[in-house]
């Protein structure tokens, strides 16, 4: 259980990242940890080490031994010989020590994976993030149907030994099977949202303008309410939409954000090193230009963090040119810091 719980959490190490600024936190968050390989080889670190101190240290006798066996069969009895008892002990590690987090840890980020940030399941042969954008970062009702699935439970179990009920079935295993199936059903309830919304987005024309591509983001309290992105030709939209009123929707009432014109600045900005490290994870970039003294400063920044309100971490890129459109400067930034 111990190895449950920290192999299935311990992913979120990559927090750490942003202690050392905005690029190395683009760089190593949700990325190495969580993916399939980094999941791999940190699920295999404990059973290494158990099974390594089993192995080379050697048996210790029965009484004193610190590694779980599970249960043997009826007509399994203890083995007398060493080799036969390792043996056992290592299929005991293989199963307990590595199997069982390594699904909580592939838990984790198939999770993170329904979220909006995103994760690089491939890293690092591929650095391309999956987001299904169907959950919040913190979620509720999520967390209501897990302490639901640990606290009713626990309050039949006290019920049933007052009247002196036995059960066979280990403690938790019922109500653990129920939270996990409400949780699927929750999980697939807000993925069939998350259609309808992208649907009737697609369906609309926004301010005259043909959709090009949409995005929709959830709202934690309410299920129904999403927080909407439409790309047309001139301007990225914002808009929330309610889906369970699709009648209500007015496209035309949301708030526009005109895209610059192209120009050899914005042209040179973009192929800056630090504009295509933020273009890489950025789902809905947005540029913006401004003419200065000494030439202009383009900012680029990803209406994803607006549109789901998590700006506290949100990365930035600020890139500084001369009047003949030459980079002098460019840097990844904390987008909190940019009016500063």
């Amino acid at each position: 259980m111990a190895a449950v719980v920290l192999i299935g959490c311990v992913a979120d190490v990559d927090w750490i990242s942003q202690y050392f600024g905005p690029s190395a936190f683009l760089g190593w968050h949700r990325t190495c940890t969580h993916s399939i390989l980094g999941t791999i080889l940190i699920s295999a670190i404990l059973p290494a080490i158990l099974m390594a101190t089993t192995y080379w240290g050697g048996i210790v006798f029965w009484g004193g031994m610190s590694v779980p066996l599970g249960r043997l069969r009826k007509d399994q009895a203890i083995p007398d010989d060493p080799r036969a008892m390792r043996n056992l002990v290592l299929r005991a590690l293989l199963v307990a020590g590595f199997v069982a987090p390594f699904c909580a840890a592939l838990l984790h980020i198939a999770m993170d994976a329904c979220q909006s940030e995103g994760v690089a399941l491939f890293w690092p042969f591929n650095p391309k993030r999956f987001a299904a954008d169907w959950l919040p970062g913190i979620d509720p009702w999520i967390l209501t149907i897990l302490i639901a699935a640990i606290v009713f439970p626990e309050l039949l179990g006290l019920v049933g030994s007052e009247i002196g009920a036995k059960t066979k079935k280990p403690r938790g295993q019922t109500g653990a099977i129920i939270g996990l199936a409400l949780l699927l059903v929750y999980v697939g309830a807000r993925a069939t949202l998350h259609s309808n919304v992208l649907a009737l987005m697609g369906s609309r024309t926004f301010h005259g303008e043909t959709l090009r591509r949409a995005w929709a983001y959830p709202e934690s309290l309410s299920v129904f309410t999403w927080h909407g992105v439409a790309e047309t030709e001139s301007a990225l939209n914002e808009i929330d939409v309610n889906a369970a009123s699709a009648s209500d929707f007015d496209p035309d009432s949301s708030l526009r954000l005109f895209k610059p014109e192209s120009s050899p600045a914005l042209e040179a900005a973009r192929n800056t090193i630090a504009a295509r490290r933020f273009l890489a994870t950025a789902q809905i970039p947005k540029a913006s230009m401004e003419k200065t003294e000494t030439g202009y400063i383009v900012i680029l920044r990803d209406l994803r963090y607006a549109a789901t309100g998590d700006i506290k971490y949100e990365v930035a890129a600020r890139i500084e040119l001369d009047p003949n459109s030459k980079v002098t400067s460019q840097e990844l930034v904390w987008a909190k810091d940019l009016h500063k």
